[in-house]
This record gives structure tokens, sequence and C-alpha cells, in this order.
């Protein structure tokens, strides 16, 4: 069960993640309508100006969207729907997913054998959708290694990359202050890892950035093996 003093600090990052993720599409949004209003806009640059909100409208979708499901995890709102999950085969299809939508990023998957989690499969694909890319989109090659191990009350599971910083809250609030890359991405990974937090919390785990010289910036998840009761 997530302490108050963990909720508090998610709650404050929740309301910063808010703030930068709102400006970058709406200052976007707000200048190309502006130009679209004008006469003088030649029939190709105004195919560009409504591309360019066509685009920073879907990634607004896709964050109130992500933004709410957080919001309502944090108030109890949105309940884990518990049921026997297999660990290997829900990171599998986060990682599958993670290659589909996200064409320049890629994950290989190494899960050892152990007990069932008892959670929300669609609620843990979506965590480790959000770590992986988190991850990977920091690493030279974009790609991501995931590692399992069980323990006696729970799951740990590694995601590493190769690549040369530190992931860090500044590193992933100022990645937000730009125009995503590559241009099709709608999220950020600063959304992305406030996303999976969340979701871990909900489960009574936890999500960790960490950093090894050897490989570079990387993810630790701990999950139990049931979802704690109040």
């Amino acid at each position: 069960m997530r302490t108050p003093t963990n909720a508090f600090a998610l709650q404050s990052r929740f309301l910063a993640v808010i703030s930068h993720e709102l400006r970058t599409p709406l200052t976007t949004i707000a200048s190309f309508t502006e130009s679209l209003d004008s006469d003088d806009l030649a029939p190709a640059e105004r195919k560009i100006a409504l591309s360019a909100v066509r685009r920073n409208t879907d990634r607004m979708l896709a964050l109130v969207g992500d933004l709410m499901v957080v919001s309502r995890l944090q108030t109890g709102d949105l309940a884990p729907q518990p049921g026997p999950v297999e660990l290997g085969t829900v990171i599998a299809q986060a990682a599958d997913l993670l290659a589909s939508r996200e064409p320049y990023t890629a994950a290989t998957v190494e899960t050892a054998d152990g007990p069932p989690l008892s959670g929300d499969a669609p609620l843990l694909r979506d965590l480790f959708y959000a770590v992986v890319g988190t991850v990977a989109s920091g690493a030279a090659d974009r790609s991501a290694t995931v590692s399992t191990a069980p323990g006696p009350d729970g799951w740990t599971i590694t995601v590493t990359a190769r690549q040369s910083e530190r992931l860090t809250d500044e590193s992933l609030m100022a990645g937000m202050l730009a125009d995503p890359e590559p241009p099709h991405r709608r999220r950020s990974t600063a959304l992305w890892l406030l996303l999976a937090e969340a979701i871990a919390g909900s489960h009574g785990g936890s999500v960790e950035l960490t950093y090894d010289p050897a490989t570079g910036g990387g993810a630790q998840v701990r999950l139990p093996l049931t979802i704690p009761t109040d």
C-alpha cells in the first residue's frame, strides 16, 4: 500500500507533468490555428498547419486519457481488477505493443520461472510498456533488456539499456519541453514513468530509476504476489 508521503510526492510530480505536458501541444495548436486564420497562407503551408493541429490534438487526447488513469488510480476511483497473471506473458505483450507503436524502439525479454501474480493484467501491461519505453527511449540503439527474478514475496523486474546518461526526474522533465522524438510519439518519457509509478503503487509495488556505469540508465519494478488490502 502506498504511504501518504509517497502519495504526496506522486501528486506533486503529477501536477508538474500536467503543466509541462499541456503547454507544448496547446502552444503549437494556438500558433498554427492563428496562421490558418490568414488568407495569405499558401496551400502547402495550410496543409502543414492542419497536419500540426491534428497531430497535437491527438497528442492532447492521449495525454488527457493517461492523466485520467493516473488521477483515478491516485484517488482510488480506478481499482485494479485482480486475476492470475503470468508475468512473462504480460511483459512480452507490452514489448510487442511497444515495437508496433514505437517503430524505433525494441526490447529483449528474459523471464524466469516463478509463481503467477494476482494483479490487473491490462494495467500491468501498460506499466511495462511505459517502463520499457522510458528506458529504451534514452538508449543509444533505442533498445532495452527486461529480466525477471522471483522472490518469496513477489517479483523484481529489471530493465536495462546501453546509454550514456543517467535517467533522472530532471532529464525526463527537460525532454517534455520540445516536440517528442520521433515525431509520431504522443507521450513523453516523463508521463510514461508517472503512469508506471501510479500503476505499480496501485498494486502495492514500486518503480525505481537505476544507473550502472557498465550499462547505463535503467529501471527496477517490484511487485508483490498479491495486491495488498486495506
